[in-house]
């Protein structure tokens, strides 16, 4: 379930029994600042609304909407004053190994919204199986099922479950009805006979981003590190992520930056050295732009949202 306690806030998910799955009903009323982890998250309120904060967009969902949050993207809830919705949290890493995995799970990156909409198939076929998959878990009970030992002697039956399985059988189905019923023109399109090549690269170059953004990173190392020239490297980098290479960078350091505010007790011209800014002036304009707010307009609205929050958990 979610903690209260983050490391840069990067949630660690607490899986129960089963050790890649967790499914569960939120009634809470507080709000979820800011995090981040490593399983796919799909979220559905099925009584009143859900506010949700995916990349600094966001997402007003009204009961029955379907919301899927890809794997390490900075995301945020707030809950009104009732109400209840289901979360499924999965790790897809143990599906690596599948032929083009990676590239279906792009499809939902960073997010997909699908509206609750009823006479629309895929929507439908999407709730019935997210439905499903909720009552799988809370219902594992009734998912066992009896096998023999291999070896010799008269070991008793013991009962293997079957809950992920049938989990992961579903979230499989869910994401590839996404990427076939996906809108063409949103499609990331490589040249023709290397798609799944270009894709794992990307992949790779965007974990190295993500794990360098605070170093001096340019275009033109980049695209010496991915084997492109630098003018193909920047139009091949845009198509995957929809993004320029330095408004990317730029949002990993930004979002760096938010941790460093919130977490450290640094100065903001410390802050800005320490997320990979040159100066202080480029990292507040930089600031303001994504966030609305400077720094320090941030860290003592965040501070003081914070402390609301934990003076009314003590009240509940």
């Amino acid at each position: 379930m979610y903690t209260d306690k983050f490391v840069s806030l990067h949630e660690n998910v607490a899986f129960a029994d089963d050790p890649h799955v967790v499914v569960y009903l939120n009634d809470e009323i507080r709000d979820f600042p800011t995090h981040w982890h490593t399983p796919l998250e799909i979220l559905m309120p099925i009584d009143n609304i859900y506010t949700a904060r995916v990349n600094n967009k966001e997402y007003v969902l009204q009961p029955y909407d379907i919301l899927f949050v890809a794997p390490n993207v900075h995301h945020s809830y707030e809950a009104p004053g009732s109400g209840q919705r289901y979360f499924i949290l999965a790790d897809m890493s143990v599906l690596s190994n599948i032929v083009n995995f990676q590239e279906i799970l792009s499809f939902v990156n960073p997010t997909a919204l699908f509206p609750a909409d009823e006479s629309s198939e895929i929507y439908a076929r999407l709730k019935s199986l997210f439905l499903e998959i909720c009552d799988i878990y809370l219902s594992q009970d009734n998912l066992y099922v009896s096998a023999s030992h291999s070896g010799e002697g008269e070991d008793p039956p013991r009962s293997v479950s079957l809950t992920e399985s049938l989990v992961y059988a579903k979230l499989i189905e869910m994401l590839t009805l996404i990427v076939r019923n996906q809108d063409s023109s949103q499609r990331v399109v490589f040249p023709s006979g290397k798609q799944q090549d270009y894709i794992n690269q990307f992949v790779i170059i965007c974990n190295y981003i993500d794990a360098h953004c605070t170093e001096n990173l340019s275009l033109e190392g980049a695209a010496k590190i991915s084997g492109f020239s630098k003018y193909h490297f920047a139009r091949l980098f845009k198509e995957f992520t929809h993004e320029s290479f330095y408004k990317y960078v730029n949002k990993k350091r930004i979002q760096y930056s938010e941790q460093l505010l919130l977490h450290q007790k640094l100065s903001v011209t410390e802050v800005a050295l320490s997320s990979g800014f040159s100066n202080t002036s480029s990292f507040i304009r930089m600031f303001k732009l994504m966030n609305g707010c400077t720094p320090r307009e941030f860290r003592k609205n965040k501070g003081a949202a914070d402390r609301q929050g934990s003076d009314r958990a003590l009240h509940e």
